[in-house]
């Protein structure tokens, strides 16, 4: 649902920071998994079949949530 991108990522980066102060995670915990996190997507993104899984998946959750298909 990119039009909720940056909800999304204001939220993960909330909840990280949350795990910082309680002291379940440090500043570069929370660099490093960002950097794993989207190195990670760049590879999967380049594979056919994930592309494929994604573009179904958006599919079905756009129309589960009850929104255009089009989407952005």
């Amino acid at each position: 649902v990119p039009e909720k991108r940056d909800a999304i990522l204001a939220r993960a980066d909330d909840y990280a920071n949350n795990r910082m102060i309680c002291g379940v995670q440090y500043p570069s915990d929370l660099l490093a998994s960002k950097l794993l996190a989207y190195s990670t997507f760049a590879v999967m993104a380049n594979h056919p079949q994930y592309r494929a899984e994604m573009a179904a998946a958006k599919l079905e959750l756009r129309q589960a949530l009850g929104m255009s298909v089009a989407g952005k």
